[in-house]
């Protein structure tokens, strides 16, 4: 008999129609991006990444993305799109595990510290490296400020995350980039 958790992690039919390759790169590049995050902020000794989660966070993504496309009837997605949902699950599953326990509460949030800096350079992407004036950095810094928070605190689902992408696209548009 079939009961709710065999239903859910059943991933057969997502590996033939996705391809094994193209699941081991998207796992392999999140984990990498992770383990980047994890070495810049010299948290070898705090922080590992619990690969299980993260594979079945790769899973639980195209399996959205596979029942999306199909209820959609569409053959692609935006990059939008994919993030939202790479940020949901991952978010969701909760990849980068605490190692010990810590002397502080710094990095008790890890997961939303990582997507958050993996949303803030997505949402930014070649302006990444542009100065901004007082104000601006102001406002960037309280969205970022209430994103973190949103991350932690609030429910959040993908659709909310590509919203809140596509709200900072359309600010940046408005003000002129």
């Amino acid at each position: 008999m079939r009961n709710i958790e065999n239903i859910y992690t059943d991933y057969n039919g997502l590996v033939d129609e996705k391809t094994e390759k193209v699941i081991k790169n998207r796992i392999k590049q999140l984990h990498a991006e992770m383990q980047a995050f994890i070495d810049s902020n010299k948290l070898q000794d705090k922080v590992f990444i619990h690969q299980m989660a993260l594979n079945h966070a790769v899973m639980d993504y195209y399996s959205d993305i596979q029942r999306l496309k199909s209820y959609q009837e569409i053959g692609h997605i935006n990059e939008v799109k994919i993030k939202a949902y790479e940020t949901f699950w991952l978010l969701k599953r909760r990849p980068l595990q605490l190692k010990a326990q810590l002397e502080d509460d710094k990095w008790l949030y890890i997961n939303e510290k990582f997507l958050l800096v993996r949303i803030a350079s997505f949402i930014l992407r070649d302006n990444i490296n542009i100065p901004l004036t007082k104000e601006k950095k102001e406002a960037f810094t309280n969205f970022l400020d209430t994103l973190y928070y949103y991350l932690k605190f609030r429910k959040t689902d993908a659709q909310a995350i590509e919203l809140m992408m596509l709200g900072f696209d359309a600010g940046r548009i408005i003000a002129g980039k």
